[in-house]
């Protein structure tokens, strides 16, 4: 009898060693696949995919943190008469801000369209959650102006530059909701309270070019976008605006070294930039370049349909007739409505 129970123990030993060992390994195999999932998140921006997709990723993710922060604020004022707040420094609240940042940056939409109400107002909430109530109306004057409600913007805004004059986010907020609402002269006055307040030279430059570009003011918003670029250069969007402007007055080969320029601050990773900069340098007869610059975009943005349709005139120009027919075929399979594009120019030929 003993000797049975010797022996069964020892089959026990092992078969509680061979599960530990493959628990072991399918908590290692968990973490690992955190750790991959984590990298992925922090460095999403760079993975070659559709930048819309990264960017629901972002959002994604960016909301699991903020519910479980909201869901902490919750149970911590349950049964609480006067409302208490969680810590800035709460590892929830810093990887929701820091992931809806990153994906603000990296959404190809207007900053303030309407889907993105949603991530301002549960970003609103979380900093309601943590005390910071300043930034929890500037977040509400966001979802504002995604909503098109542009007074009651105007209003949030405003009341955060009143408290703080050197608050220079509100004041262009304000301004932004004013400019939107075609209120030219209130948003002309809130720049002058914003200058006089020291708002940097750039803001100033670049608030003044926006406003001369609403009122058809095409010369002076050349003048201040360039002069708010020569305070920061790095300012990718503005380079756009900019080319936009000048493409407009005929000025090519400026808006050319306004794009070309911005490769030097970042612009390659941002496809949209290298799409302008391929069909500018396309128009003007540098095809080449046109092609090194699209197909690092379409790497990218392999969603892009348009992307692809310049590909493929770029192709067509150097003389790569089967590459031009391959990226024409992705084209119109990724945005069918091409195909009517492409007819109405067969009928102009």
């Amino acid at each position: 009898m003993e000797l049975f129970l010797k022996k069964n123990l020892k089959e026990l030993r092992a078969v509680l060693i061979i599960w530990a060992v493959i628990f072991s390994a399918g908590v290692t195999a968990v973490v690992l696949l955190n750790l991959n999932a984590s990298r992925l998140i922090n460095h999403i921006e760079y993975v070659e995919a559709s930048r819309f997709a990264r960017t629901q990723v972002l959002y994604d993710e960016a909301t699991k943190y903020a519910q479980r922060l909201l869901e902490k604020a919750a149970n911590a004022n349950r049964e609480q008469q006067i409302q208490q707040k969680l810590s800035p420094n709460d590892s929830d609240f810093k990887r929701a801000v820091e992931l809806f940042g990153k994906a603000f940056e990296l959404d190809p939409r207007d900053p303030y369209a309407g889907p993105l109400r949603q991530y301002y107002e549960i970003l609103a909430h979380c900093y309601t959650a943590v005390g910071m109530e300043t930034w929890a109306m500037k977040m509400g004057a966001r979802a504002f102006l995604c909503a098109g409600d542009y007074r009651n913007a105007a209003i949030y805004a405003g009341a955060v530059a009143a408290r703080d004059p050197k608050d220079f986010e509100a004041w262009m907020l304000q301004a932004d909701a004013q400019l939107r609402a075609q209120s030219y002269d209130e948003a002309e006055a809130t720049l002058l309270k914003m200058e006089a307040a020291g708002a940097p030279p750039e803001l100033v430059h670049e608030f003044r070019g926006e406003l001369a570009e609403r009122r058809g003011q095409l010369e002076k918003a050349i003048r201040e976008y360039t002069l708010a670029l020569e305070k920061n250069p790095a300012n990718l969007d503005l380079r756009k605006r900019l080319q936009t402007l000048l493409a407009a007055a005929k000025r090519h080969d400026e808006a050319l070294k306004v794009l070309r320029e911005g490769l030097s601050y970042g612009a390659d990773r941002d496809p949209n930039f290298l799409h302008r900069l391929a069909d500018l340098e396309l128009s003007l007869g540098n095809p080449q370049a046109a092609v090194r610059y699209l197909e690092k975009a379409v790497r990218m943005e392999p969603s892009s349909g348009d992307l692809y349709f310049s590909l493929a005139q770029a192709y067509q120009k150097i003389g790569k007739e089967a590459r031009a027919f391959d990226a024409l075929q992705e084209a119109l399979r990724r945005k069918p409505e091409l195909r009517n594009q492409i007819l109405a120019r067969r009928q102009e030929q």
